[in-house]
């Protein structure tokens, strides 16, 4: 039973944490990147040549502050708009409120922030413009903004995500009350012998 409920706890954190992990991180071929702001110049748009067979797209913007950044659900850092042929296909307002900084190049180098503007699902040959500007958060002041972009990426089945938390809870319940049952089978003193 331990075996099985081990079994179940592995599967659990496969399909609830790593694979949207792994599939919203390093799925698909990186196409390039892009510097869209460099200090102390303006924002420049990105206008790219994206191919059909390059769908699905993920765009990701990668900021480096420079100075101490808190990133919060409720301040906007950077806005982001993707347009093709003047139509908006995304529009997302960058928080970096889940985003993890890593450091550029060394140890001690610059913290990057990485955040997703989103899917480009279905794509048409043409070009698709990309438009990236600051945001409402009071005294940010950014070094660098670059525009990375991923093709053939998948998306993620975000209904297999709580299934896999679902095994991962059973699992832990499970093993805590086997551990507790063989801790009070063990501590059950024995029935006293009788006779010689």
């Amino acid at each position: 039973m331990r075996l099985f409920l081990l079994l179940l706890l592995i599967i659990g954190l496969l399909l609830g944490i790593g694979y949207p992990w792994v599939a919203t991180n390093f799925s698909g071929e990186e196409i390039g990147t892009w510097r869209v702001y460099d200090r102390p110049g303006p924002y420049k748009p990105v206008t790219l040549n994206l191919k059909q067979n390059d769908a699905t797209v993920r765009a990701f913007v990668d900021m480096q502050p420079l100075r101490n950044f808190v990133p919060t659900e409720g301040r906007t850092a950077l806005t982001a708009v993707v347009t093709r042929q003047g139509k908006d296909i995304l529009v997302k307002t960058l928080s970096y409120a889940s985003s993890k900084s890593t450091n550029k190049g060394s140890p001690q180098g610059p913290q990057v922030y990485r955040d997703s503007i989103g899917d480009i699902d279905s794509v048409e040959d043409g070009n698709f413009t990309f438009t990236i500007g600051p945001g409402d958060y009071d005294g940010l002041e950014v070094a660098q903004v670059d525009l990375v972009l991923r093709r053939g990426v998948i998306a993620v089945d975000w209904r297999i995500v709580p299934a896999g938390i679902a095994l991962i809870v059973i699992s832990i319940f499970g093993l805590i009350r086997l551990r507790r049952g063989r801790k009070v089978a063990a501590n059950e003193t024995p029935p006293p012998k009788w006779g010689r």
